[in-house]
């Protein structure tokens, strides 16, 4: 990493967890990164009469926005800049920091960085530590239920003659109505749909309305009537709707029977008999239960390194996490067309419980993540250059790729890479260094690799020039109001 120590900067504590950088970004190193970007952007530019690229510079500057060419130069500079200041001032983030421009033009860029600080851990005792880790075992009957869902998964959907049994597909266009206050049926916003998808059975909508289609056969019409639960949207909750119901077409489940030419039709690599797949499911059975008993030990030792270690958090730490995973909560909730509001209506949640709830989880995963980077900082685990190198060797030949193929594409978020290896000595150094519980039986297969838990790392994310929201438009879907409000 190129430094750049003589560049000016300020650091001001704004609160006991927080700073603010000011950064005068070098003359010099502003002026580079212009010129690079100018060059990447003129690369695209076309001029009459000249290649890509290649027309006199006054004629690009013509074309290029300028600002375009500043956004992509600021790019550039960010992370160095920031990565250069907190060395020199030593200052450990706890998150990606904020960040404004605050002066802009050809010959100045200043930098306003908002940091969150690493809040203190001591370390207590986390070698040698005891956890319980089962030995997974696969029955028979395990197997034969993979089997069946596997073979009703690879069902064919036949059109049938005969009334529409549970377990169906069906195709219908229904419209819902609700009685005025004069009794008179009305339509209601989103209570419509044609040509709608539904498997009788699915529990995809209100209970009593799928029910209500069983015997139905393609081109006969019925109403209906069903009542929206207590715990739906305000708006319908409780009250009586009358729905009319044409069928288009009903569809039964054909599933193959189990033998070697199925197995073939599945197409798994290396299964063609029914014994091959029976090998097959247990493996996978076995590797899935290996896996979650691996991520138990680990996580009941993540825990007890937790309880003998102290912290110093600020509140304001905490509940900024907490915030943020009520956010996207709420993003979650909108994508599915619903308030935050109508969520907690249909699922009889308060909004002060559910945050009491993410403050906890916050104040949790805070200290998980304080144990385990200082960890890999005491026993030296961060990833290497070497390290890396050996993953991406790995990758080229899992993926069949060139190296130089799969280094470009790592380079794009290097220190994220590099922090994922990280994540994953840490991992295996604890649980290296660790013993079962006496009366826990030993795993008779090696265990597959445990996924490993991201931690962020502290490159920034830019304000844009013109201080922009970089919040991304969302298109609501549109539901039935027939339908279940789906809890993510």
């Amino acid at each position: 990493m190129e430094v750049f120590n003589y560049m000016k900067h300020t650091v001001e504590k704004i609160s006991p967890s927080r700073v603010k950088l000011v950064v005068d970004v070098d003359k010099e190193l502003w002026a580079n990164a212009q010129e690079k970007a100018f060059k990447k952007t003129a690369s695209k530019v076309n001029v009459p009469g000249f290649r890509p690229g290649k027309a006199p510079r006054k004629l690009i500057e013509e074309r290029i926005n300028q600002e375009a060419v500043w956004n992509e130069a600021i790019d550039d500079v960010l992370t160095p800049v920031f990565a250069n200041v907190i060395t020199e001032e030593k200052i450990q983030p706890m998150y990606r920091p904020q960040v404004n421009v605050t002066k802009l033009s050809k010959d100045e860029l200043e930098l306003v960085y908002t940091v969150v600080l690493l809040p203190e851990v001591t370390l207590g005792e986390y070698k040698g530590l005891k956890a319980s880790k089962a030995a997974p075992k696969v029955t028979d009957d395990e197997v034969n239920k993979a089997i069946d869902d596997l073979l009703k998964d690879n069902a064919e959907l036949v059109v049938t003659e005969r009334p529409a049994q549970m377990g169906d597909t069906t195709l219908i266009d229904f419209d819902g109505y609700l009685a005025d206050e004069n009794g008179k049926l009305a339509p209601f916003d989103g209570g419509q749909a044609n040509n709608y998808s539904l498997e009788l059975g699915s529990h995809q909508f209100i209970p009593g309305f799928e029910e209500q289609l069983v015997g139905m056969k393609d081109g006969d019409k019925k109403e209906i009537k069903v009542t929206f639960p207590e715990n739906y949207v305000k708006e319908l909750a409780g009250k009586e709707a009358t729905f009319k119901i044409t069928m288009h077409e009903v569809k039964e489940k054909q599933i193959p029977e189990l033998n070697d030419e199925a197995v073939k039709d599945l197409a798994i690599k290396d299964v063609a008999t029914v014994d091959g797949l029976k090998d097959y499911e247990k493996k996978n059975l076995l590797a899935k239960k290996v896996q979650e008993s691996e991520n138990a030990f680990y996580n009941e030792l993540v825990g007890e390194i937790v309880k003998n270690s102290t912290f110093v958090i600020d509140p304001a730490v905490i509940e900024n996490e907490a915030h943020q995973m009520e956010e996207n909560l709420k993003k979650q909730i909108e994508s599915n067309g619903l308030t935050y509001e109508q969520y907690l209506e249909i699922t009889g949640a308060k909004a002060e419980d559910l945050h009491k709830t993410y403050h906890l989880n916050a104040e949790n995963n805070i200290k998980n993540f304080l144990v385990l980077h200082e960890i890999g900082v005491k026993e030296n685990l961060t990833a290497t250059d070497k390290d890396i190198d050996e993953e991406i060797k790995k990758m080229a030949e899992q993926y069949k790729m060139k190296e130089e193929e799969v280094r470009s594409i790592i380079n794009k978020n290097l220190e994220d890479f590099r922090g994922q290896i990280t994540d994953r000595k840490v991992r295996e150094f604890i649980m290296s260094n660790a013993q079962k519980k006496e009366g826990a039986t030993e795993l008779k297969e090696e265990a597959p690799k445990a996924e490993k838990t991201e931690e962020k790392e502290a490159s920034p994310e830019k304000t844009p020039v013109k201080k922009a929201s970089a919040a991304g438009k969302k298109t609501a879907a549109k539901k039935a109001p027939a339908k279940k409000a789906e809890e993510k």
